[in-house]
């Protein structure tokens, strides 16, 4: 009876626990972190600098202390996991946490110290960066990208963040998802290419960890590659190292890994002292690059420790790709550029995970991570549960089954198991019903795909040059591109493939003309030439001439490549004429064979207002939102259905950086849909952005010409601050705005279109036009820096005239001395430099361009005595800082001996091997010091220390012949000091290494006293400071 009466209490209280045991929840707060800002966004185009990334803008200002800002966090949790994520912040990860350990899987750095590191310069280490568009950190990776939470139908959590790649118009998003019963979480990436054009293909998912000497790396495979593609042995490298030790890697500068040659879908790490790791799961063929980045161990990475971070240490980066390597091309191998089709989206799935107490990984699944180790006494089996394993483990020996069990193990709970057997015996472990599994047979995974080129394999010239346009082309180097091409096509006016892309090359510089000639020369060999039919049916939209673009589309939609992108871009151009039923249909035919061309869909839900049909309206927008749940347009589609005005609020879920960007997007979406009414309503939403004025009085100007002549009067009124037009479509606009009004603002705004498109020649022609005309500084600076060719004095009254129109702003300063430098005019970059120095005395930019200044001018005591006062903040793999307190000192030292004061250049030698760090450059392994020691030889010799130059000079040697494999200038000293030690028969073997590589030509011309001496000292750019102390030492 007792029993009966509390049953309902039991029951309860196991429900209660059954809960608890699967709670999960999805918070967004605001947090107060400590953070180091940055700040001045540079005003001038970037076209003028890096035109891979226009329209973006650089950052130039870091903060040296940090103070308290406000943050978005959105924190995932359940009982096994905790996960944050700063959608401020690029959308990334901030850190994730394995709740019984209260470890980091995924390192969370406490401060928010951003540093000059990324595309657009700030950056900040930690979590899970998502990486799309073009090799670097991304242009968004450090401020607001679109996101929302979710609580979705199964119970489990998610957060989306995205944003979109503007010069390729790519979208990306990234599903942030945990579910309550596992110990992983997801990221489910999707990245669509919105335009017409082959785009930049590189995605990089950067994870990152904390770096301790007790970690070892578990990372499939047994080579790998560099940036430029060449492979080397891992994880054994030719000295004998294992590099999968963190601890062994203290050799050399900072490392980049690409690990392949192994069928695998697991990677990461282990904390042997704290018994926890990390990893990450993927499929293979969905993921299949495996890069580990880690800062040198000597003090040049160190420094970046303190740079990055105030109290959680150091960190290294594992690194999941869509392609073998992050590759910047330089040498010859089977790695290249990829690129990214139109119109095609690409989805991914990820799984991030933390395990403990299990020595390592051997394996791992959506299920677990199993690691097996070889002991003495046999094997040792581990296994963390990821989910509920209720599974049965089997273990073989010789094909003997030696053990059998079945699991019963809850999330995070660990199995262990010692197998008896011998070193040599075959085992192999298996988790029936999972993906778990480990042999020890090591070529079970092995690739045989080749990662070494066969040298002797010869490239036609043809082929050779049709490769290296396509590479250029996909890294955005157009002007590259058009060059090999066209260089191509003069050697085989036939070569169908090269004429295509030579007419994908005039497309996006808008010369439509020649675009259809390209395409043209082509059908006149075949007309059914998918990709020439393609390019000419883009040509053809483009000037209007629907019938022929409908045609050639037509017959590009024969090719499988080209059948999705063709049959959406005529359901566009049946949707411009308002034939609703042919857009419909074409559409489907295009989701037929891309169920995720969001083109197509985007054509079906406006059919669907259009003929007011709200079933199938509403089915579009539940199955666009379930592909792409950020997406703008199915707002605004939404509120164009139920209303034909648009709400304010419509635009509350852009949270991006650039939310004008974003409205004109979606305008010129309907633009080109043939949609100019909701065009201009969008376009009215945003009214104080000068672009969309343009736009809006380009739309309005037959429909309501006094509001198209307002917006226009707007646009020349406003700023010309951070207006950077880019866009192929904006062009005839602004073309058509200076037949209404020739104002200067305008004809800037033109030739900055015609730069990014590629057409260089008109936005120079432009730019030299306006002479004095413009009253804002960054005109002059963005024309001195586009027309390099210029006369120098016509550059330098660009920069007067800068520097008159804005007299604060030290970057105009800089860029001043600057260009003086790199003119050899060192008395006028002094006396600039001397002017900026006391007005910007805390701007260590000005400083270094000071010092340098005092450095060009002999000035070495001061040069010294600037750097020793400024506190430099360094970008990535920043080095003129180093340079110029070396050059400084040597100089300085030289300037005695010059004078026969040996003695006293010796401690001025000695302070140039030391590494300060308040010049932002720490001290690597190895330095190459032998310009110093060969001068510190000689001044030891003329002061009686022979003991001392026999050493050093013996140094020398010992330092040449280990880096004999590179080239260099300071290999002379070599050479020197093997003929200062009178071995004449070892200076004949190192002269016969070094000749072995053409790099080596001026190192031996100048110990030969060759011919060849100036031109070959120019052809290598050898600092005058370098050049002196290298005269000097042949003279002595």
């Amino acid at each position: 009876m007792k029993i009966l009466q509390i049953l309902p209490y039991l029951i309860l209280i196991f429900s209660f626990i059954g809960v608890r045991a699967q709670s999960i929840t999805i918070s967004e707060e605001t947090k107060s972190l400590e953070t180091y800002h940055f700040g001045k966004p540079n005003p001038v185009p970037i076209v003028s600098e890096n035109s891979k990334i226009a329209p973006y803008f650089k950052f130039e200002e870091y903060e040296h202390t940090s103070k308290k800002k406000d943050w978005k966090v959105v924190t995932l949790e359940n009982d096994y996991i905790k996960v944050f994520i700063l959608p401020e912040i690029g959308g990334k990860v901030w850190g994730a946490i394995e709740k019984s350990t209260g470890e980091e899987f995924l390192y969370k750095n406490e401060v928010i110290k951003f540093r000059n590191i990324a595309m657009r310069g700030p950056w900040t280490s930690g979590g899970i960066e998502f990486n799309f568009g073009i090799i670097g950190h991304h242009p968004s990776t450090a401020t607001p990208v679109d996101y929302l939470t979710r609580t979705n139908n199964d119970g489990s959590v998610s957060c989306f963040v995205g944003n979109t790649d503007l010069p390729s118009n790519t979208t990306w998003s990234v599903e942030i998802r945990l579910e309550k019963d596992k110990a992983y979480f997801e990221t489910n990436a999707s990245w669509y290419n919105a335009s017409q054009l082959n785009e930049s293909y590189y995605n990089w998912m950067t994870a990152a960890a904390v770096a301790t000497y007790d970690l070892e790396f578990f990372i499939p495979g047994n080579a790998y590659v560099e940036h430029n593609g060449d492979a080397h042995s891992w994880p054994i490298d030719k000295q004998g190292r294992d590099l999968s030790h963190y601890k062994n890697n203290n050799f050399g500068p900072a490392k980049s890994y690409h690990i392949v040659g192994e069928y695998n879908d697991f990677f990461g790490g282990y904390y042997h002292d704290r018994k926890f790791g990390f990893g990450q799961w993927a499929p293979y063929e969905e993921m299949p690059g495996q890069k580990l980045w880690l800062w040198a161990l000597s003090r040049s990475g160190g420094i970046w420790e303190d740079l990055l971070t105030d109290t959680d240490g150091q960190y290294i980066e594992f690194q999941a790709g869509r392609l073998f390597d992050q590759y910047s091309g330089g040498a010859i191998n089977p790695i290249s550029q990829v690129g990214f089709d139109p119109y095609v989206t690409d989805r991914w799935h990820e799984l991030w995970f933390p395990y403990k107490e299990i020595g390592g990984m051997v394996d791992a699944s959506e299920h677990g991570v199993l690691n097996v180790t070889n002991t003495a006494d046999g094997f040792e089996i581990g296994l963390n549960a990821l989910q509920k394993l209720d599974k049965e483990i089997k273990v073989t020996v010789n094909e003997k089954v030696v053990f059998t069990q079945k699991l019963n193990l809850a999330p995070m709970d660990v199995f262990s198991k010692t197998i008896l057997a011998k070193s040599s015996d075959s085992l192999l472990v298996s988790i029936n019903g999972t993906e778990l599994s480990y042999t020890t047979n090591s070529e079970a995974n092995r690739l045989k795909r080749p990662f070494y080129s066969d040298e002797n394999l010869k490239v036609s010239e043809t082929e050779k040059l049709y490769h290296e346009g396509l590479e250029a082309m996909a890294y955005r180097d157009y002007t590259l591109a058009n060059e090999k091409l066209t260089k191509l096509v003069a050697l085989d006016p036939s070569h169908r493939a090269g004429l295509v892309q030579l007419s994908e090359l005039e497309f996006r510089k808008t010369n439509y003309s020649k675009a259809l000639e390209y395409a043209n020369r082509v059908l006149q060999m075949d007309t059914y030439n998918s990709g020439a039919n393609y390019r000419a049916g883009m040509a053809y939209r483009a000037v209007n001439d629907t019938i022929n673009a409908l045609e050639s589309l037509g017959w590009s939609a024969r090719d499988i490549k080209y059948r999705s992108v063709s049959f959406a871009q005529m359901a566009e151009l049946y949707l411009a004429s308002k034939n609703y039923q042919r857009a419909t249909d074409y559409a489907l035919k295009a989701l037929d064979f891309n169920t995720y061309n969001l083109n197509a869909r985007k054509v079906l839900l406006v059919t669907a207002r259009k003929l007011n049909d709200k079933i199938g309206f509403d089915q579009e927008v539940k199955e666009l939102l379930e592909i792409a749940p950020l997406d703008h347009f199915v707002a605004f589609e939404t509120h164009f259905m139920n209303s034909e005005e648009l709400p304010s609020e419509v635009t509350n879920n852009i949270t991006n950086e650039f939310p004008a960007e974003t409205s004109l997007n979606l305008a010129l979406q309907y633009q080109s849909l043939g949609l100019w009414d909701e065009a201009l309503k969008i376009l009215h939403l945003n009214t104080e952005d000068t672009k969309n004025q343009l736009w809006s009085a380009y739309l309005s100007r037959q429909k309501d010409s006094d509001d198209s002549e307002a917006n226009l009067n707007q646009v020349i009124k406003a700023s010309t601050a951070f207006v950077f037009p880019y866009r192929r479509e904006t062009i005839p606009v602004l073309e058509w705005a200076l037949k209404q009004t020739d104002n200067w603002k305008l004809q800037y705004y033109l030739a900055q279109n015609y730069l990014s498109v590629g057409l260089d020649l008109k936005g120079k022609m432009l730019l030299k036009a306006l002479g004095n005309i413009p009253d804002v500084a960054t005109f002059y600076q963005f024309r001195s820096a586009i027309l390099k060719t210029s006369d120098f004095a016509d550059k330098e009254n660009d920069y007067l005239k800068a520097q008159q129109l804005s007299p604060n702003d030290w970057k105009i300063w800089e860029e001043l001395i600057q260009f003086y430098l790199n003119n050899k005019s060192y008395e006028a970059a002094l006396k600039t430099s001397i002017k900026a120095f006391k007005k910007f005395d805390k701007n260590y930019n000005i400083g270094l361009a000071h010092a340098k200044s005092l450095l060009n001018t002999e000035r070495y005591a001061e040069a010294i005595a600037v750097l020793k006062k400024i506190q430099v903040l360094p970008y990535e793999h920043a080095s003129e800082s180093r340079k110029i307190y070396e050059d400084a000192h040597i100089a300085l030292a030289q300037s005695y001996m010059d004078k026969g004061n040996f003695k006293k250049a010796v401690p001025i030698l000695e302070q140039s091997k030391e590494w300060p760090e308040n010049i932002g450059v720490g001290k690597p392994y190895g330095p190459d010091e032998r310009l110093q020691d060969y001068l510190l030889a000689i001044s030891y010799g003329k002061t009686d220390q022979i003991e001392q130059r026999e050493k050093l000079l013996k140094e020398i040697v010992a330092f040449t012949n280990e880096h004999i494999e590179r080239s260099g200038i300071n290999h002379l000293f070599g050479l020197l000091a093997l003929k200062k030690l009178g071995q004449e028969n070892e200076v004949k073997q190192m002269v016969s290494a070094l000749a072995s590589n053409d790099q080596n030509k001026l190192v031996l011309s100048l110990f030969s006293n060759g011919e060849e001496i100036e031109a070959l000292k120019t052809e290598n750019k050898i600092p005058e400071a370098t050049w002196k102390a290298i005269v000097f030492s042949l003279d002595q």
